[in-house]
């Protein structure tokens, strides 16, 4: 087999969502942001999947490794960023864990998608156009139904059943998405547009701390290694107009009619799925 040159590169991004919100996204547009707090807040009824207790995380250490809480808190909360205030740290205990995070980040509207990457998929060995196939595990589809069971799923009304939205020309989506930002005066410096990177959280142990060195708000490009199948692109709306984070909270975004790049899939894929594309391949 051969290797990607650039395997984070991806053509087409999917969302979960529920038939209602799928039929609004393709007939107007609608996108609705969330903030990573909501996430957070989710896990503490949901668990893990579409909650996450680390959302937003900066750092982590143990609840009682007080050297170490000092020096995290020496290092943020003095660091000068943002017209020179310190950082707004905040910090929550998780089982055996103080985690740190930045009180701005976790109100920031937030709307995620899962990107396929070039590296889903074997490389071709050759230059030509090849036929190619790539799973989508059954995880990714549970995380976002709270690993309910197909016969559960079935007894829910129609509207609020899974659906998954397939875009297929991410630019053309990625334009739309920033003209209608653009529209309600989000500069496009303000759009962080990223993938999310997996790292082992348990790599030292359950004692053990991590310090990600992110700069706001690149910590939420930060997830365990547990939602790695989730595969995510964020885009971030970093701003700090209170009135643009305000109106992106209470309200949806309308980007037009989409039926010309993304379809629809009204089903729950408990088992996952397998991709088939035809791919045209050049040598470098």
């Amino acid at each position: 087999m051969g290797e990607w040159i650039n395997p984070e590169d991806f053509t087409a991004a999917f969302r979960l969502t529920t038939v209602k919100h799928a039929n609004e996204f393709i007939d107007k547009g609608i996108v609705k942001f969330n903030t990573p707090q909501s996430w957070a807040d989710y896990y503490k009824e949901h668990g893990a999947g579409r909650g996450d207790a680390y959302e937003g995380v900066i750092a982590f250490c143990g609840l009682f490794d007080v050297e170490r809480i000092i020096e995290l808190k020496r290092e943020y909360e003095s660091s000068i960023l943002l017209n020179a205030k310190r950082r707004p740290i905040i910090t929550n205990a998780f089982k055996n864990r103080l985690l740190f995070k930045d009180k701005r980040s976790l109100q920031l509207p937030c709307f995620c998608l899962y990107i396929m990457k070039n590296s889903l998929f074997d490389a071709p060995d050759s230059a030509g156009k090849h036929r190619a196939s790539a799973i989508i595990p059954a995880t990714y589809f549970r995380d976002f139904s709270d690993n309910a069971l197909p016969a559960d799923v079935e007894k829910l009304p129609a509207e609020d059943q899974p659906a998954l939205i397939v875009i297929s020309n991410f630019e053309e989506f990625k334009a739309r998405l920033y003209k209608a930002l653009n529209g309600l005066g989000v500069e496009n410096n303000e759009i962080l547009l990223g993938r999310v990177g997996y790292f082992d959280f348990e790599k030292y142990g359950s004692d053990g701390w991590i310090d990600f060195g992110q700069k706001y708000p690149q910590e939420l490009l930060v997830k365990n290694m547990r939602f790695k199948d989730q595969s995510e692109a964020r885009v971030i709306i970093n701003t700090r107009r209170s009135d643009t984070i305000k109106r992106l909270h209470d309200n949806v975004l309308e980007l037009g009619n989409m039926s010309d790049i993304a379809q629809v899939s009204n089903s729950y894929l408990y088992k996952g799925i397998r991709v088939e594309a035809t791919l045209n391949v050049y040598e470098k």
